[in-house]
């Protein structure tokens, strides 16, 4: 009975003990190298598996292209194809883009700029397009340059902030100062300027407004007060390159919130800290976002004592006629069949 312990101590360490020490140190070594347990190496503990596992693996089969594992059908098709993103791009239609098919050139008006600019100098009368970006929100602009402050502004126009001012200059308006606040409150200074909205309801009737009537102080409800004056803005220089830079082409062209880069600005104190807001958009009064427009901006003539002849100061009282608004038409075909352009506007009726 002595003489089997030894033997018994033999089998039970070569085919038990052992291997499972080292089983579970290659386990620990593997999770540490951060192999999965499925992965973990196994000693070999029979003469079988020495031979088993020295012999050369066999040949891997390899999935063929039409086999299910290669098979894009199993995976999810959750992405567009190009033609599908290519459709919806071309489906949309900006408010710019509008903007620009609808809406012909004002009679009496020189083009100043390709982006739907013009100057009357008769008449002393800026005109610029633009479209309905914002009916209802907090509001920091007027009016801004596509592209810029849409989210924040009433309209958008066509035109760059520059580009207005250098007109407001070609009509005579006198420009001012911008916004000062330190050391103390300054207000913007400027000829005021009368800024009518011309613009198509959904029946296709003109209207003409004061574009003050779009906006109303947001602690009472009632019409904004102030006309707008010329401040002007001002440019900013790089100082790597060099380049001189139009301040309000950012999106201070025509502001409610004081800015001392606004090239319009109100000369009273209006805060643009987000909850001190002075003005908001008088919503029931503006027509739908994306409805094209027309802005005339109309100095209005300072205080003289001396005579003033008949004719010679710009009527800013009046709202501009429904002739300053003609719409383009599509092309008409003719009895030939053949397509003939329509040179008449709806003005012209």
């Amino acid at each position: 009975m002595n003489q089997c312990i030894p033997l018994v101590a033999a089998f039970l360490l070569t085919h038990y003990l052992l291997p499972q020490r080292f089983n579970n140190h290659a386990t620990a070594q593997d999770q540490k190298n951060g192999n999965s347990t499925a992965e973990t190496a196994v000693a070999p503990t029979t003469p079988r598996q020495l031979e088993t596992e020295s012999a050369p693996p066999s040949k891997i089969e390899l999935p063929t292209p039409g086999s299910p594992e290669n098979s894009s059908s199993s995976e999810p098709q959750d992405t567009a194809t190009q033609a599908e993103i290519d459709a919806g791009l071309n489906a949309y239609v900006s408010p710019a883009t509008i903007t620009r098919r609808a809406l012909a050139p004002p009679p009496g008006g020189t083009a100043i700029s390709k982006d739907h600019l013009w100057i009357d100098a008769k008449n002393k009368q800026v005109i610029l397009d633009g479209y309905v970006a914002m009916t209802d929100g907090p509001l920091e602009m007027f009016a801004c340059p596509e592209g810029t402050k849409e989210h924040e502004s009433i309209i958008g126009t066509l035109a760059r902030s520059k580009e207005v001012h250098a007109a407001l200059l070609a009509v005579g308006a006198m420009r001012g100062t911008p916004v000062e606040f330190l050391p103390k409150f300054v207000p913007a200074t400027g000829q005021r300027i009368r800024l009518w909205v011309c613009y198509r309801d959904k029946d296709g009737n003109f209207n003409a407004i004061d574009g003050r009537r779009w906006v109303k102080k947001a602690s009472t409800g009632k019409q904004m007060k102030p006309d707008w004056v010329f401040s002007g803005s001002g440019f900013w220089k790089d100082p790597e390159s060099g380049k001189e830079f139009y301040r309000a082409d950012s999106g201070d062209m025509i502001c409610v919130s004081n800015f001392n880069s606004a090239m319009m600005d109100i000369p009273v104190a209006s805060s643009a800290e987000a909850g001190d807001l002075l003005y908001l958009p008088f919503t029931e009064r503006i027509p739908p976002q994306g409805t094209p427009l027309r802005l005339v901006l109309i100095p209005i003539p300072l205080p003289t004592d001396k005579p003033i002849k008949p004719g010679s100061q710009p009527d800013t009282k009046t709202p501009p006629a429904k002739s300053i608004m003609p719409l383009k038409l599509k092309s008409e075909p003719n009895p030939a069949g053949k397509s003939k352009p329509n040179s008449t506007t709806e003005s012209d009726k």
